[in-house]
């Protein structure tokens, strides 16, 4: 119950604050214009206190009259004396409380000084119905009562633009004629006062009202003064400085006048300006043949002519023999008759305006290295397609090519960015050789282009097209001395077939790109649909790939690695699995790429690490475990702390550990690679080469980094029986490696043939489906025993056949 009557409570102060802001000047709504406020107040009181004076004189020279039989002579003398002298002091006195002059204010406290004399003189008048009514004749009360109500309704009036004055007289003499009746003993007394009530009341309404009309007057007056000073000084500050300039022409269409800065502006003599007609003065500047222009002046003649306003019309003049451009904007005039009188306005020179807006929107669809479309233009014109999708059933049929530069990352890490911009902008210049007209040739970004053809809509065209492309981009550039060679990634969409609307023939091109680089680049790839469920199973493998790190759903399978020489096991290479919920055990070649891709093959590799060299402390001691190292794992900078994590919780000594990495780790930051390298030999873990002979191979890292051992990559392993160039690789990289101490392990091993040549040529270690397939942990120590006890068989191939695809064998 409590809350409804603080609200009403709330309201009603507000409403009553309100009500009193209507009428009262405050300092905190008006500012300082309420001091201005108050001496208009008083300036009003003083324009009628001389009639009022004059009117009180007469009043109070008839109630001596009347009753001076009644009343102690020198009792109404004093008072009749006092009230008569009372208003002429007041004039004076009230004349003192404001500042004369243009715009007068009231000192401090006039208000209430006003308030205070006129209760006084109220008072003053209250005698006579207090004390003489009561014992007054029918003929004397009725005078006294008409004396006083006409004395109410004069000084309400009077004192209606300073309400709370008008309030306090209208209360004193209306509570003085309540006292009267009261002590008068008049049958109908109770009547008169009860009416005395109701009149009073009815007079503070009148008093609010008029007082609310004099206060809404002087602000309104106040605002108009503070607008017509601001226009005025706008309007001079307008033509002193700014650019712009007023123009104003009469009903024939002539300048009324003529500033310095409008005369400026036109380039031409004020008397030339006056004489010729403005339309007509705007013509003869307009450039000729100019559609603009044209189009300019003849909506604005149209304007002119129906009456109509116009704003920021833009037109372009020659002033002089310079093009300028200028916004105009006018609305007419009317007489106050309504009729027409003319038209005034204001008119810019937006020259500078024009050129940067134009400069923007050049910049804002042009790629500022190659000076081809940019993603934004692009965006746009592609967006086409979806508009007239719209309108039509088909949109237009065109193609849309992807085209990506394979190696541009390499390049420019090696040459630096100079070269590289160097080589995007004379891959721009190729591109647009193969532009036809109406086509639009854009760089996205980076070194990634985008060709949209009209030209070579269908798909033999656009293979033709992309054929071509391939060949211009796949010849040398020559960039500051650095002769260079790229090749080119494509994927082509075609429109309507592929996609009816920009964003799906955007993610078709894509896909198309996506192949062709899977295809193993320099190549092109047309859009087909078995390449959107691809995409999809790889975002559905992302997500899962996510949840299986949470839940551990991964495993380890081991693959032995044997000496060639005397058929021992001397350890085994780790291999992750994923035991999917749903699909069973996935191998690596289906997760590891896609976790390569979203970074989580840092977080898998620390786990392979941590759980191999878990499970390698239950193996015989003089067996070692090789871990794949990815190239962002080993590039991390906490790899070192990582290893000795994993060795110090598992147990393992370090010289059981080897760690694999691939070529392109150790490239792709010499110095880092040399350093991480000497800290894991400096703790005794081994380093093997991985892949050994499918990368940049070069003697120089070789040399420079300290490694262990050279695993040759299964590829040239497979080949050795049936390919004489893959038998010499192996035999280069044999001799490589006992060049510079390094063992050597042949991976991939499937046949006995192989086996055999590998001993030959003097290979160190095998590993592979001959020798066993990888396993799970749990029969790693049965297969130990088994192949102890068959000894030295197993190096004439008698351990095992190859059994089924040879998947997951080189896993990461």
């Amino acid at each position: 119950m409590s809350h409804p009557q603080r609200s009403w409570s709330s309201l009603w102060k507000s409403r009553v604050a309100q009500w009193l802001h209507d009428v009262i000047p405050d300092e905190a709504v008006d500012g300082p214009q309420a001091r201005y406020f108050r001496a208009r107040q008083v300036q009003a009181l003083l324009n009628l206190l001389p009639l009022i004076a004059v009117g009180n004189a007469v009043n109070t020279l008839v109630m001596c009259g009347v009753l001076w039989d009644r009343l102690p002579h020198l009792w109404l003398t004093v008072w009749g004396i006092a009230v008569t002298v009372a208003l002429p002091i007041a004039f004076v006195w009230w004349r003192q409380l404001y500042t004369h002059g243009h715009r007068p204010v009231a000192v401090f406290g006039a208000g209430r000084q006003i308030v205070v004399q006129v209760f006084v003189f109220g008072a003053m008048w209250t005698v006579m119905p207090a004390m003489v009514f009561p014992h007054s004749d029918p003929s004397q009360a009725l005078l006294i009562g008409t004396v006083v109500v006409g004395m109410i309704c004069s000084g309400a009036f009077m004192l209606s633009p300073m309400v709370p004055a008008a309030w306090t007289f209208v209360l004193t003499l209306g509570a003085g004629g309540v006292v009267g009746l009261l002590r008068s003993d008049y049958a109908t007394g109770h009547s008169l006062m009860l009416l005395l009530l109701v009149y009073s009341t009815v007079m503070f309404g009148v008093v609010f009202a008029n007082g609310r009309t004099f206060m809404s007057r002087l602000r309104a007056d106040s605002e108009t003064d503070r607008q017509k000073q601001l226009i005025d000084l706008l309007l001079r500050d307008f033509e002193e400085h700014a650019s712009d300039w007023l123009w104003e022409i009469s009903p024939s269409g002539h300048l009324r006048h003529v500033s310095a800065r409008l005369a400026e502006s036109f380039g031409l003599p004020q008397r030339q300006l006056l004489q010729q007609p403005f339309l007509e003065l705007l013509g003869h500047m307009s450039p000729p043949d100019d559609a603009a222009a044209a189009q300019a002046l003849g909506r604005m003649t149209s304007c002119i002519r129906m009456g109509q306003p116009f704003r920021d019309l833009e037109m372009p003049v020659t002033v002089g023999h310079e093009l300028r451009w200028w916004s105009m904007s006018a609305k007419p005039l009317h007489d106050d008759r309504g009729r027409a009188a003319g038209w005034r306005g204001v008119g810019s020179d937006i020259t500078q305006n024009r050129q940067a807006r134009e400069e923007l929107a050049r910049l804002a669809n042009q790629d500022a290295l190659t000076g081809l479309a940019n993603r934004h233009r692009f965006s746009t014109e592609l967006g086409r397609l979806g508009e007239s999708h719209g309108q039509r059933q088909d949109p237009r049929p065109c193609a849309l090519l992807f085209i990506d530069l394979d190696n541009f990352k390499n390049i420019n890490d090696t040459f630096g960015h100079g070269v590289g911009d160097q080589l995007l902008r004379r891959v721009g210049v190729r591109l647009a050789t193969c532009v036809a007209d109406g086509d639009l040739l854009a760089r996205l970004g980076g070194d990634e282009f985008a060709l949209l053809t009209w030209r070579h809509a269908e798909a033999h065209e656009a293979a033709a097209l992309a054929e071509r492309l391939l060949l211009l981009l796949s010849e040398p550039y020559q960039c500051d001395e650095v002769r260079l060679e790229s090749r080119t990634s494509i994927g082509v969409a075609l429109a309507p077939r592929d996609g009816r609307d920009p964003q799906s023939l955007l993610q078709c091109a894509d896909l198309a790109l996506y192949a062709a680089k899977a295809a193993g680049r320099n190549t092109y790839r047309f859009f087909e649909v078995a390449m959107a469920e691809t995409a999809r199973s790889r975002v559905r493998l992302q997500q899962e790939l996510g949840h299986a790190l949470a839940a551990e759903q991964f495993t380890l399978h081991f693959q032995p690695q044997m000496k060639l020489d005397t058929g021992e096991v001397i350890g085994f290479e780790a291999l992750v699995r994923w035991q999917h919920s749903e699909r069973g055990l996935i191998g690596p070649g289906e997760f590891i790429p896609v976790a390569e891709e979203t970074g989580q093959i840092v977080s898998l590799g620390n786990w392979v690490l941590r759980e191999a060299c878990r499970l390698a402390t239950l193996w015989p001691e003089a067996l070692r475990v090789a871990v794949n190292l990815s190239a962002v794992q080993f590039r991390s900078s906490s790899l070192i702390e990582l290893v000795d994590e994993a060795l110090a919780m598992s147990g393992l000594p370090p010289e059981r550990l080897e760690l694999e990495i691939t070529e392109s780790a150790l490239i792709e930051d010499h110095d880092g690679a040399q350093a991480t390298l000497m800290a894991l030999r400096s703790r005794g873990v081994r380093v093997a080469m991985d892949d050994f002979g499918t990368g940049y191979s070069s003697l120089a890292y070789l040399r420079r980094f300290p490694l262990d051992k050279l695993k040759i990559d299964g590829m040239f392993v497979r080949s050795l029986d049936s390919d004489e160039d893959a038998q010499a690789v192996v035999t280069a990289i044999i001799s490589l490696a006992r060049a510079l101490h390094l063992d050597t392990t042949a991976e991939g091993i499937e046949t006995a043939e192989q086996l055999v040549m590998l001993k030959a040529l003097g290979c160190d270690d095998v590993q592979g489906y001959l020798i066993a397939r990888p396993m799970p942990s749990a029969e790693v120590a049965p297969y130990l025993t088994r192949i102890r006890g068959e000894g030295a068989d197993a190096v004439h191939g008698t351990l095992g056949t190859p059994e089924g695809p040879r998947q997951g064998v080189t896993a990461r």
